[in-house]
């Protein structure tokens, strides 16, 4: 059995027990086994013989029906189910990491740029769709308020045109059909802050709102108001997906690779929990 292609015997630990071979990454690439007793009585568990999962970029099938003393690199990790991903952002989301970008030893308190507290004035965020009482002005860190991107489907149309704009307003399921033209499904959702003045920034701060939120989004910039738009890249120089909220309330940071100078950021939804829906900040990291 020979080793996979991306892999070397110097980053390989082998054992074998009953014609098994099981193959361990000693770096980011790790492998999920199977343990099983026969005379435990117990069905066989997944594991993932390594004391911190989260540094995992990606994980593949090992060996099956093995002890998992038997090859142990640190405390293992027992899993409910199989997992496997090639996916280094599915896996931190998965085992609830910390992303790799978001180094607190790097950067232990990152510095609003002023959503939060006002300093960027309303007029200065705008979004592709916002409700009237979800406008994107709205859309501060902790406001009680916040924006919420469009998302109409199946909605009884009323003759009273009137009916039709309270039914999109607030109870958010009209079909484009339903309604006036300014109504309509936002399928590329996003919001955007104007800086006006270049400025250093170093990573975004999310929360959703009223039983919405985005799960993944990407970043988008301007060097200058008249640049074309630039996206977070990651280690790779591939356009970065981050990995955004699990629920309403809990902020959820997000650090860069590298700090950029911008005119204007803009927050691209990739995944939302029902429709877009967020509460934001804009932060930069200072190194004294």
């Amino acid at each position: 059995m020979g080793l996979p292609p991306d892999v070397t015997t110097e980053e390989c630990i082998f054992s074998m027990q009953t014609y098994i071979i099981v193959t361990i990454s000693c770096h980011q690439v790790c492998f999920i086994g199977s343990e099983y007793n026969p005379h435990s009585g117990m069905p066989p568990r997944w594991f993932l013989p390594y004391e911190d999962p989260c540094e995992c970029t990606a994980i593949r099938l090992g060996g099956m029906r093995i002890t998992a003393s038997s090859y142990r690199q640190g405390a293992p990790h027992y899993l409910n189910e199989l997992f496997m991903s090639e996916d280094s952002d599915e896996i931190q989301a998965y085992f609830d990491c910390q992303p790799a970008e978001n180094n607190p030893a790097e950067c232990s308190s990152p510095q609003p740029l002023g959503m939060e507290d006002g300093t960027i004035h309303d007029d200065r965020i705008t979004a592709s769709t916002d409700y009237d009482i979800y406008p994107a002005s709205e859309a501060r860190l902790n406001n009680n308020n916040g924006w919420m991107a469009y998302s109409f489907n199946n909605c009884i149309q009323f003759s009273n045109p009137f009916h039709n704009r309270i039914c999109g307003v607030l109870l958010f399921h009209c079909s484009s059909s339903s309604l006036p033209s300014v109504y309509r499904y936002d399928a590329n959702p996003w919001i955007e802050v104007d800086l006006v003045q270049p400025t250093v920034v170093s990573g975004v701060i999310t929360q959703g709102h009223y039983f919405r939120y985005v799960k993944k989004y990407k970043v988008a910039y301007k060097k200058q108001p008249s640049s074309d738009y630039e996206h977070i890249t990651d280690g790779n120089g591939n356009i970065k997906v981050f990995i955004g909220n699990t629920d309403v309330n809990t902020p959820v940071t997000n650090l860069f690779a590298e700090s950029v100078v911008a005119t204007v950021v803009r927050i691209e939804s990739v995944e939302q929990h029902k429709n877009a829906a967020l509460r934001l900040e804009l932060v930069e990291c200072r190194h004294d």
